[in-house]
């Protein structure tokens, strides 16, 4: 079948289906609108990410939070770890140097790189450099618990954030705004929407940021552009081109501080707060990322629709960067060895995923029925040379050392990963009675070449992953339900026997309630869950240097999530978390924590908009964040819990000057009161400092 693409293959086989159906199934009306977008106010009902169709929250059998652009804007959101950070299971640890990728925790698991991060559906990157996160660009984001490769192939156990891009709208909307405030930030955006005609619409959004950083010598600047075209030609048919351009420079610091000096006395003191461990005429991170895709909708009747997306996205790298040599630890208490090191990588993948949903009647059961095909490749080419220079006096930094860089890279690698998935989902309901049926199987080939040796390792992995899950739709808006699922990730390590290991498995067991009260506009869930991952590398003890595929990782715990108006006005929203993670089987490790994870996570937001009066138009809201105690891989190291205070305030100025309709003023705050916290870091004894104070003004304009 020569120049048959997926979509075209799905297409065909919903046609047929719809024209040759048993004339006993009856087909039911579907909704073949896009994903659920301009969600009013914080609270959303529906959502794509956990069953890849348009479901209702409490109808998927699976603890879903969501982020919207409204509460984005309210709580003056400015990077992905504040937007998640009112969010239950979900950890974001903060890079001083400036925030680049994601590198998040959900439910005890780490999720970076292509593992946890998705981009309307599909993955947003496959490493840290090429999924760096714009999230003026977004329009809302969708946090799916659990393990989840039923639907989205290899990953962590945790679970999958889905974020979904600004889109063109048929409706004007256009907002202009400048912003500045701390480290020295001059920010401008603007979001551009409309229709052209009746047939087609625009989006133009973009973003240009010069700043300092917290640490000294470290830049924080950006330009984002991210151009969009609808077409949509009749009721049944919308394909929207969706592209973006981000250009990063920071100081590419890895700024692992020594624990001395920092959480533990030091005779001279403690360090300096914006202390800078690089060289500022070597560091160096400049990143350029771009991607280009379609969206395309098809509705073939009342009951099939197509839904096929794909994109293509390329990243060039520059970074250089200074490691810690000696773990982090202090000579004489105050000298800091350091290994230079620079890396250019450049990449770039295609992905795509096509499926076909309809709605049949077999009986008293009706179906929402998914099946579809994706599809990645992905390659990156890979250099980076590793040095020497003097070390650094962490009380009295004097910079200008030499560095000396090998002219021949210690490592030139190319890898080729692609992934093929075939899935299938039904969602059955009779009554009140919702069964949700998912299945899928993966084949994952990836061949990395060495260019120093000249020599290859290939391997090939298949995996099988399902999910099986039942809820119970009250009258009430109350939703009892319960799933099973399990997971899988393909691991990079052999045998010392030279063969491969298996990919790691993972199950999950998930029980909870979710209440949507009729007539509110609210929504609260609760969960309980129980995480095993198997197939885990673990040291052999043996052959030093080799690993074994014995060990067990165990994760279990209780969510609970709220997002409501409670008058009106007046909101709130809500989230605690238990987490036990901890290693269950290891030759070294069985017993320990998962590192990074705090047993207690707790978060509350209020805001509140005058509604009338003299104070017409003003907004103010206040939040507190708890992260309880953190450690280390190997529980050496003890991270002590803390608790953040943000604040906003905004005012809309048209209230007050008519003639200024459509200006707002707002101030928004986050770690108000300047606590310094931290988080482990790369080695044993070293941590990552916190974000402090940020404080920033912004003046928008919607017209």
């Amino acid at each position: 079948m020569s120049g048959v693409t997926p979509a075209v293959l799905l297409a065909h086989v919903a046609t047929s289906s719809a024209q040759t159906a048993d004339p006993v199934v009856t087909l039911d009306p579907i909704q073949v609108q896009a994903p659920t977008f301009g969600t009013s106010g914080i609270v959303a009902t529906h959502s794509t990410a956990g069953t890849k169709s348009n479901t209702p929250l409490r109808e998927v059998p699976a603890a879903i939070s969501v982020v919207t652009r409204e509460e984005l804007d309210r709580r003056g959101v400015q990077d992905f770890n504040a937007a998640v950070g009112y969010t239950p299971g979900i950890r974001a640890v903060d890079y001083p140097g400036g925030q680049g990728a994601a590198d998040i925790y959900i439910r005890g698991y780490r999720a970076i790189n292509f593992l946890g991060i998705y981009q309307d559906g599909v993955r947003g990157g496959f490493n840290n450099y090429d999924s760096n996160i714009e999230t003026y660009g977004l329009e809302r984001i969708d946090i799916i618990k659990g393990s989840v490769s039923a639907l989205y192939g290899q990953g962590t156990p945790g679970g999958v954030v889905n974020l979904l891009t600004k889109r063109p709208l048929f409706e004007r909307l256009n907002e202009v705004q400048v912003q500045g405030g701390s480290f020295n930030r001059v920010q401008g955006a603007f979001d551009l929407s409309g229709p052209v005609n009746d047939q087609f619409a625009y989006r133009l959004t973009g973003l240009a940021r010069d700043a300092d950083s917290q640490v000294a010598h470290t830049p924080d600047r950006r330009l984002y552009i991210a151009p969009a075209f609808t077409w949509k030609p009749n009721a049944d048919t919308s394909f929207t081109v969706l592209a973006n351009h981000l250009w990063l420079r920071r100081g590419g610091s890895e700024q692992s501080l020594p624990i001395s000096g920092t959480l533990r006395p030091n005779p001279n003191g403690r360090l300096s707060r914006d202390l800078f461990l690089g060289e500022p005429d070597f560091n160096k991170e400049a990143i350029k990322s771009t991607s280009v895709g379609y969206i395309l909708d098809h509705a073939f009747s009342e009951s099939w629709r197509l839904h096929s997306i794909t994109r293509y996205s390329t990243t060039d790298t520059e970074y250089q960067a200074m490691g810690a040599s000696n773990g982090g630890a202090l000579t004489n208490n105050r000298f800091y060895k350091r290994t230079p090191y620079a890396r250019r990588q450049d990449s770039e993948g295609v992905l795509t995923d096509n499926h076909i949903e309809g709605k049949i009647t077999t009986g008293p059961l009706q179906h929402t029925i998914i099946g579809g095909i994706d599809f990645a490749t992905y390659v990156r080419r890979d250099r980076r040379w590793i040095g020497a220079t003097a070390d650094l006096d962490v009380y009295n930094p004097v910079y200008g050392a030499p560095i000396i860089l090998p002219a021949a890279p210690n490592v030139r690698a190319t890898q080729n990963i692609q992934q093929l998935g075939v899935y299938v989902q039904d969602q059955i309901k009779v009554g009140g009675l919702i069964v949700t049926l998912g299945a899928r199987q993966d084949w994952v080939t990836s061949r990395t070449k060495n260019g120093i040796t000249n020599s290859a390792v290939h391997r090939e992995d298949k995996a099988f992953s399902y999910r099986v899950g039942v809820g119970y739709v009250f009258e009430a808006g109350i939703v009892p339900y319960a799933s099973y699922s399990t997971s899988f990730n393909p691991l990079p390590f052999n045998r010392s026997d030279g063969k491969p290991f298996e990919p790691s498995k993972a199950r999950q067991f998930e029980a909870g309630v979710k209440y949507q009260p009729p007539g509110i506009n609210g929504y609260v869930t609760a969960s309980v869950f129980n995480i095993t991952q198997t197939n885990v590398a673990t040291a052999d003890p043996n052959n030093p240097g080799f690993f074994n595929q014995t060990g067990e990782t165990r994760s279990r715990g209780f969510e609970l999530e709220g997002k409501t108006t409670l008058t009106e006005g007046l909101s709130v929203i809500g989230s605690y978390a238990y987490l036990d993670a901890k290693v269950t089987k290891d030759t070294v490790l069985k017993g320990k924590r998962l590192e990074k994870v705090p047993r207690h996570s707790a978060s509350l937001w209020l805001d509140y908009a005058f509604q009338s009066g003299d104070f017409r138009g003003l907004r103010l809201g206040a939040g507190v964040r708890y992260v309880g105690r953190t450690t280390n891989a190997t529980n050496v190291d003890k991270i002590p819990g803390y608790a953040l205070f943000d604040a906003s305030i905004s005012y809309e100025v048209g209230n007050l000057i008519h003639s200024l309709e459509g200006l707002k003023l707002s101030v928004s705050a986050a770690n108000l009161f300047d606590k310094r916290y931290f988080t482990s870091s790369f080695y044993q004894g070293t941590v990552l400092e916190g974000n402090r104070r940020t404080v920033y003004a912004t003046l928008s304009h919607r017209f």
